[in-house]
């Protein structure tokens, strides 16, 4: 019995060392790592702690120790890849380069579809200035976890300077992964590389036709926003091409103008309508009432406001010089101000060049045509045609009410300047 006691008493006070133990470890402060260390020495996560501790926290930097921490932890417990990738990022603090590169090899060796590790080396080479190692162990990372994409192009572009580079060594081609290439020329748009992305785009445009519109957006999203409407167009063109967008038929041959029936909602990009969300309007495309087919645009003034109103708006190439009409048919109900919604059309370049619009409407009216012809400037080479509602003036200024719109038309009535007359309305 007596040895019964001694064995449970002993078994108790393990217990309660374990325990005291497993308390202090939970902190980072480096007494109380260091009391645990005291009570179990052996243990390799008190060793990684305490090592982490002394290669990064400012009030207690003493990273040549951490080093030696984290190497004790990894000959504990060898196996443990996060004890080796540690002990390599510590290592190359202390610019042990030799002792960082065995201690991620190993890491890898251990882990290798681990994507943080794959990060950690990469970073690791491309700070010793061996950027074809880093770039090899980025490419694959992105085979990994694409999610690092934007990540890796940074660090990357930062350590050569050269997209070109990167896209030899870090991408897999356009054919393998071409929503990692999109991923890449937004990436350059976003950089301030517009003129590269465009020569990437073209390679994968020509390459590969296994692509998503939802991949593509982002990138004409940027080229409208940078106002590089010619790339633009071309980007859409090979959308076209590719059949990945399908233009909508139009009631009218001669029309330019994308999708101006509303017989299909609009995609929200490139050289479809673009939605503006704006406060106190609602948008919606599903209204049955068109004056043609199935779709119209419907806006609804949700709360009475005297505000600049452009719900939606689409970006059409055009010739320079040419007349044009715009037209379409329009209704409205209960709109309360002498400020009403109309159809618009502005030179982007040149906004004194084009601004004009048709009639606005008010009150309550059935379906009618309202048009406009303008002439093109010399030079304007893409317009922008919208709805719009411009803030009133006199009273009542406040909007209220509903307004559709269909049928809507951008013709070409002439290649040629013929005047640069005033615009008529009719």
């Amino acid at each position: 019995m007596l040895a019964v006691g001694i064995a449970a008493a002993l078994m108790a006070g393990e217990g309660a060392r374990l325990a005291v133990v497993a308390v202090l470890a939970e902190s980072f402060e480096p007494r109380k790592i260091q009391r645990a260390l005291g009570l179990d020495p052996s243990s390799p996560e008190l060793h990684f702690r305490l090592g982490l501790v002394d290669s990064y926290a400012l009030d207690h930097l003493d990273p040549v120790e951490g080093v030696g921490e984290l190497r004790r932890a990894t000959e504990l417990a060898p196996h443990v890849a996060g004890y080796w990738a540690a002990l390599g990022s510590a290592c190359d603090s202390i610019r042990d380069t030799a002792c960082a590169d065995t201690a991620f090899e190993r890491a890898l060796r251990l882990s290798p579809m681990t994507p943080r590790l794959h990060w950690m080396a990469g970073n690791h080479y491309l700070l010793n200035d061996r950027n074809k190692e880093g770039m090899a162990h980025f490419r694959r990372l992105l085979e990994v976890s694409p999610s690092y994409a934007n990540s890796v192009f940074a660090a990357s572009l930062s350590a050569v300077g050269d997209p070109a580079v990167i896209l030899e060594r870090v991408l897999p081609g356009p054919e393998k992964n071409p929503e990692l290439t999109l991923s890449f020329i937004n990436f350059l748009c976003a950089s301030g590389k517009a003129d590269f992305a465009r020569e990437v785009w073209q390679t994968t445009a020509a390459r590969t036709w296994a692509l998503r519109l939802t991949w593509v957006k982002p990138y004409l999203d940027s080229l409208l926003e940078l106002r590089r409407f010619r790339d633009a167009a071309n980007v859409w063109k090979d959308l076209e091409r590719m059949r990945i967008v399908e233009r909508p038929r139009s009631s009218d041959s001669a029309d330019i103008l994308f999708n101006g029936d509303f017989e299909r909602s609009p995609l929200n990009a490139g050289l479809d309508w673009h939605i503006k969300a704006e406060r106190f309007l609602a948008v919606d495309f599903s209204d049955p009432r068109a004056y043609h087919g199935a779709g119209c645009l419907r806006v609804e003034f949700t709360v009475a406001r005297n505000e600049d109103y452009e719900p939606v708006y689409q970006i059409v190439p055009v010739s320079p010089g040419g007349t044009y009409e715009l037209s379409g048919y329009v209704r409205t109900e209960d709109v309360t101000s002498d400020s009403g919604p109309r159809l618009r059309v502005l030179d982007l370049d040149c906004p004194d060049c084009v601004n004009v619009s048709t009639e606005t409407t008010t009150g309550t009216a059935p379906w009618h045509r309202v048009s406009v012809e303008f002439a093109a400037g010399a030079r304007t080479e893409f317009l922008r045609v919208s709805g719009w509602r411009p803030r009133s003036r006199s009273f009542p200024s406040e909007i209220a009410g509903r307004f559709w719109i269909d049928a809507v038309t951008l013709k070409i009535i002439s290649p040629f300047e013929r005047s640069h007359a005033p615009a008529r309305q009719s």
